[in-house]
């Protein structure tokens, strides 16, 4: 049984051709379900939670990246499938996933290309994407080593899923998180990303020089703060994807 879940940003009228497409193209291909609307006053994980008890075992994001996210962290200790219906092309979740924007996407749900991926952990909050520290005063942990920006300005992005330098991207089937530490230099009005330094791992943590601490941003969504736990979680979420994903 499938759950189809819209973000509350589809209430605006511009959306309302593509939800009927949708609904339309998910009746031709015999994958309908249930639907339930976010809004403010719908506590997400209940909502979740009382329908996988209800016997569904699909649930459906239909939004954008924010989307995606906040649904992952609901339903990454429960037994379904994730399925993704990117309202717009600027995806970079679907992208990866090889999942196409708006009605095409119903066509790789029908399909139902099953591939367990890893996710990232910080402290107990699951992210699928990357988590982002900007120029903090941090040192990264390791058991047998710690690793700190060599500059003020700074970029340190956590990777599960995404590019970390040109068309190379994090393998979220490969049991591995990589600390992208990228310096940046200043000079006059003009800023320079120089040569980033790539960390493999499977567990480390960040701590911050500042007693206030650091803020990580994790998936453009919830910001956590330092000391972190940061480790890999293998195979922790089932994701309907495309053939054309960005992994095997």
């Amino acid at each position: 049984m499938y759950l189809y879940i819209y973000d509350a940003f589809l209430s605006q009228p511009k959306y309302a051709s593509f939800l009927a497409g949708v609904e339309r193209r998910v009746t031709d291909l015999d994958i309908k379900g249930k639907i339930a609307r976010l809004n403010i006053l719908k506590n997400t994980k209940e909502l979740i939670t009382d329908a996988v008890k209800a016997g569904v075992t699909t649930v459906v994001a239909i939004g954008d990246d924010q989307t995606f996210a906040k649904i992952i962290n609901v339903i990454a200790s429960l037994d379904v499938t994730l399925g993704l219906i990117p309202a717009e092309g600027n995806s970079k979740i679907a992208r990866v996933l090889g999942v196409p924007p708006r009605e095409p996407a119903c066509d790789v749900l029908a399909a139902r290309i099953i591939k367990k991926l890893d996710l990232g952990m910080i402290n107990n909050y699951y992210f699928l994407n990357t988590a982002e520290i900007t120029n903090a005063k941090i040192s990264i942990d390791c058991d047998t080593y710690s690793v700190e920006p060599t500059t003020a300005m700074n970029v340190v992005r956590i990777c599960n899923v995404g590019a970390f330098g040109g068309e190379i991207y994090s393998n979220p089937t490969d049991g591995i998180l990589e600390a992208v530490i990228t310096p940046i230099q200043q000079k006059w009005f003009s800023k320079r990303s120089l040569k980033p330094t790539i960390l493999p791992f499977k567990k480390i943590r960040i701590n911050a020089q500042d007693e206030d601490g650091a803020s990580i941003l994790t998936d453009e969504q919830v910001i956590l703060k330092t000391p972190a736990d940061v480790r890999i979680a293998p195979g922790q979420l089932k994701v309907i994807v495309g053939s054309n994903r960005m992994f095997e």
